[in-house]
């Protein structure tokens, strides 16, 4: 018997490129510099289109949003986050504060036309007010970039789901890393990365190039 899948086309899911807004997630020193505590080194292949996207937005007048995950220095607000992830936990990551939740000085920040926002969770909509921001400007659709794809990139994608934006996933200006053997065997960061990719395809959203993204863009 032939298994049948259903995928999303683009047909199906709407993205209007003139109300969009581009979310850079977490392209910040504690995943991106060398030796980073959370360090994704194909993170840092991303910056050119990135940037290369961060232009073609701020062309368009659309809001262009940096995230950066960050934690009190007394820990008061890690949650469930103190357990799952132990150098948060520790203070040795994503700290208030510190360098390592500053942007990569290589991205195209902005500070006169960018915003800037602080997440607690993986998510750039939980407990923050983007969701209102975008709102008051009118955006009905969200562009996701940043590391990590299968984590703070899908949590966003995913809450962005469940408020009615529209999603468009892009495929290599997104990376991950890999994950070690927890009962089910290990994955490399190719892996994650295309089997987290399928997934949003199927259940979230566009997935496109840089390229192809541009293209809309510039239409």
């Amino acid at each position: 018997m032939t298994e049948h899948v259903l995928a999303m086309t683009d047909r199906e899911v709407p993205f209007h490129p003139q109300k969009a807004a581009l979310l850079v997630i977490d392209m910040t020193n504690d995943f991106l510099r060398e030796g980073a505590p959370y360090e994704c080194a194909d993170g840092r292949a991303l910056i050119p289109r990135i940037n290369r996207l961060i232009g073609l937005a701020r062309g368009r007048g659309l809001p262009v949003v940096c995230t950066t995950q960050v934690h009190h220095r007394d820990g008061a607000d890690l949650g469930m986050v103190r357990y799952l992830h132990p150098l948060t936990g520790s203070g040795k990551a994503l700290v208030e504060g510190t360098p390592g939740v500053e942007l990569h000085p290589d991205i195209d920040f902005d500070p006169a036309t960018d915003e800037f926002l602080v997440k607690r969770r993986y998510s750039a909509f939980y407990g923050t007010d983007l969701e209102n921001f975008l709102r008051r400007r009118g955006i009905d659709s969200v562009i996701i970039t940043g590391v990590a794809t299968h984590s703070c990139c899908e949590a966003t994608a995913r809450d962005a789901l469940f408020r009615d934006f529209a999603v468009y996933f892009v495929s290599d200006a997104t990376a991950t890393v890999g994950l070690s053997d927890a009962g089910w065997g290990s994955y490399s960061a190719e892996e994650v990365h295309r089997f987290a990719l399928t997934d949003i395809a199927h259940f979230l959203g566009r997935v496109g190039t840089t390229e192809e993204l541009a293209g809309l863009l510039a239409g």
